[in-house]
C-alpha cells in the first residue's frame, strides 16, 4: 500500500459573477495577492484571475 502525503494545493478553479468580491475574498480574507489577470479564451467577457501567497511561492510538485 502506498501512502500519499499532501503538502498543499497546486491550483483550484472557480467561477465568480462578482469580480470585486472575488478579489476581496482572496486578498483580504485569505491573505493572497492577485498575481495575474488574463482574458478567458473560451468567453472573452470573463477573466482568469490568478492568486498566490504574499511572496509568490511556487507550487510544489
Amino acid at each position: 500500500m502506498t501512502t500519499l502525503n499532501l503538502t498543499g494545493i497546486h491550483h483550484l478553479t472557480a467561477v465568480s459573477a462578482d469580480i470585486r468580491e472575488n478579489k476581496r475574498f482572496y486578498t483580504q480574507d485569505l491573505g493572497m495577492r492577485l498575481v495575474k489577470r488574463s482574458v478567458n479564451q473560451d468567453d472573452v467577457s470573463a477573466y482568469h484571475l490568478f492568486y498566490a501567497d504574499a511572496v509568490g511561492t511556487p507550487a510544489r510538485t
